[in-house]
């Protein structure tokens, strides 16, 4: 399913032309399909769990997951792909494809429905750069437990999901990651692995969950609203992000940004997500927004 030759006769036989718009681009190297299947699940495949696949495309990377998971659920975006799915997919009945697009899917029933008999759940995608940071974020920000999530990623991409507090990289989305858990990545995949070919490199980038939240933020939504605008104007200091973003008396975010930090000049990407949680619980604490 993933080579070059196998893909061609596959795209012409149907009349499929990849789309640039929707980031479609094919493995043709049969180990990178195999190798991010058994990575998703960290090297252990119980026949008890299951894995939620976004984007399978002609389904190089879902025969590979077929034949570790219990069950597989694969949303496409694209109904062209049906056919193909269909045909090449047939012989697997622990799988089920549902064409919709993942930004407007209700997880909670997804998982409900598609996964009552699993003991896991995972996530393995190979996103296009587009709706990297949209999906990743509706993940973790789903509330669904997802035991790990495996995504393949531009590599400038990864770079920033896998980033740290004070690096250049760091940013929002990787903030909300590290509440979540740990993102690592775990093995580049040349552009030339790919038809057509993309013009960067990929990287492949496991997300795990912590054992135990590193931070309890009384509300989850107020912090998540102080990281989109601490980064939303990374130029400014804290406090200033806050006060034009939220519309926040100034003296009162000084006041918990020094508490908190010790510095009310502070930028937001200096801080990790425990100070964020830190300065949400107090600024939820003086009720000085609109919860």
């Amino acid at each position: 399913m993933s080579n070059l030759i196998q893909i061609k006769e596959i795209l012409e036989k149907y009349n499929k032309i990849p789309k640039r718009s929707l980031g479609q681009n094919f493995l043709i190297n049969p180990e990178i399909a195999k190798k991010t299947a058994e990575i998703c699940m960290g090297g252990v495949f119980p026949p008890v769990d299951g894995v939620l696949e976004i984007g399978p495309g002609i389904g190089a990377l879902t025969v590979e997951l077929c034949r570790l998971y219990k069950k597989v659920a694969a949303v496409e975006i694209d109904r062209t792909f049906e056919p193909i799915l269909n045909d090449i997919m047939a012989n697997y009945s622990n799988l089920n494809i549902i064409f919709d697009d993942i930004l407007r899917v209700d997880l909670h029933n997804l998982v409900k429905n598609e996964f009552s008999e699993c003991e896991k759940i995972y996530v393995c995608a190979n996103l296009p750069y587009y709706i990297t940071t949209p999906v990743i974020l509706k993940l973790l920000k789903s509330g669904v437990r997802f035991n790990g999530i495996t995504v393949m990623v531009q590599k400038e991409a990864a770079d920033r999901l896998c980033s740290k507090a004070g690096e250049a990289n760091y940013n929002a989305t990787a903030t909300v990651i590290n509440y979540y858990g740990e993102a690592k990545k775990m093995f580049n995949v040349p552009k030339l692995d790919f038809y057509p070919a993309p013009k960067i490199l990929s990287t492949v980038v496991r997300i795990i969950p912590h054992n135990a939240p590193i931070a309890n933020p009384k509300s989850e939504g107020l912090m998540y609203k102080i990281i989109d605008a601490a980064f939303e104007q990374r130029r400014k200091t804290l406090v200033n992000a806050l006060v034009n973003s939220m519309n926040l008396d100034k003296e009162k975010v000084i006041n918990i940004v020094k508490k908190i930090t010790g510095n009310e000049s502070i930028r937001g990407e200096e801080l990790n997500v425990r100070m964020f949680a830190d300065i949400s619980d107090l600024i939820y604490d003086l009720q000085i927004i609109n919860k």
